[in-house]
């Protein structure tokens, strides 16, 4: 009896010490464990309890993304085991903002905002962004560049462009870089681009063209050029005769006046103005005036002025008649030749009533 007890003693003793529970932890979570072709079910998500005893038992685990991998568990394992599997394929997201923004992935358009693929180890991606008004975005995204199984870029975008507000108090044209922006109004809005430099051109009746540069690179994207017009003296000293200025007029000497009269009342009230005649012929009552020019240094042009006078040749109804001629033109630039001027359907002030004063002094 007592050597049976000494034996079954024994066998309670060797199976205490030749047998253990082992927990085995496993990343990711979702891997499967396997032994002998079965798997082996968790306590919990990623965590497994593991009895062993003299048997080296192997288990497998493998996860979807990740390499699988094999270990022998035994009494001498320790009590506590964690398994990392190593990622064989990561989740990248990327997201642009704005988030109009197209993005192409290894040149392939794959959509605006945001976009999701897998990169597997040893792979390589290009992404690329593209939107009006932006910088084009382009990155190499490598496996080994994040870590995280789950790779993000979130990618601000830098503009290259911004739209520009010019406002002035009057009705006026309006160009950017000579492409006309904007006619009879107060104000327009444009885009301004990275690395250049635009010229605005600001033209106001009445005001001196004003010309602005204006670049990316500037703070403000809203300009208030109203104080920046300056007045057009030229313009301020003349008024618009379009109707008179360089057109023929004929009108009818008064019945009781003679021609000698006539002529001498007009070119006594003429050369009130203008001082010399270069045409003085009384035979074929032809008159005109040397040109008076007044000069307008911050406008860069010459405003010249001259009057014509010339007889109507008698078509049998006895009624003496001349043309009237009031000849007005500009020039752009203050040391102007000949060809330089062109007509202007404007009058200086201090011509403005010389044809109806003519006209009432003579005219029937």
């Amino acid at each position: 009896m007592k050597k049976l007890f000494m034996f079954l003693l024994s066998v309670c003793c060797s199976s205490v010490m030749f047998s253990k529970s082992v927990t085995v932890t496993i990343q990711p979570a979702t891997a499967q464990l396997i032994q002998k072709g079965k798997i082996v079910p968790n306590v919990a998500n990623g965590v497994y309890n593991i009895n062993v005893s003299i048997v080296d038992l192997v288990f497998t685990a493998s996860a979807d993304g990740y390499d699988s991998e094999s270990f022998v568990i035994n009494l001498k394992s320790p009590s506590m085991m964690q398994i990392d599997l190593k990622p064989n394929r990561k989740h990248v997201t990327v997201t642009s903002d704005p988030a109009t923004a197209m993005i192409y992935v290894d040149g392939r358009e794959s959509g605006h905002g945001q976009v999701e693929f897998d990169i597997n180890r040893g792979e390589s991606k290009t992404i690329k962004l593209l939107e009006d008004g932006y910088d084009t975005y382009l990155k190499r995204v490598n496996f080994n560049d994040q870590s995280n199984t789950l790779m993000s870029y979130n990618v601000q975008l830098v503009p290259n462009r911004k739209e520009v507000s010019v406002l002035v108090d009057t009705p006026a044209e309006f160009f950017v870089d000579g492409i006309p922006m904007g006619k009879g109004e107060k104000y327009c809005k444009f885009f301004v681009h990275k690395g250049k430099i635009h010229q605005l051109v600001v033209r106001a009746e009445g005001y001196l063209e004003l010309v602005k540069k204006i670049s990316f690179e500037s703070v403000e994207t809203s300009y208030n050029l109203t104080k920046d017009l300056v007045v057009d003296q030229a313009y301020a000293s003349s008024v618009s005769k379009a109707d008179i200025a360089n057109k023929k007029m004929e009108f009818m000497i008064k019945k009781n006046m003679t021609r000698e009269q006539a002529t001498q009342r007009m070119k006594y009230f003429i050369s009130e103005q203008f001082e010399t005649l270069e045409i003085n012929d009384n035979v074929s009552g032809w008159y005109r005036t040397v040109w008076n020019s007044r000069v307008f240094e911050a406008e860069n042009m010459v405003v010249r002025t001259r009057i014509e006078l010339k007889e109507v040749p008698d078509n049998g109804d006895g009624q003496i008649k001349y043309k009237f001629y009031l000849q007005s033109q500009v020039a752009h630039k203050t040391n102007p030749q000949e060809e330089d001027f062109k007509p202007w359907n404007r009058i200086l002030r201090e011509y403005d009533k010389l044809v109806s004063d003519v006209q009432n002094l003579v005219a029937n």
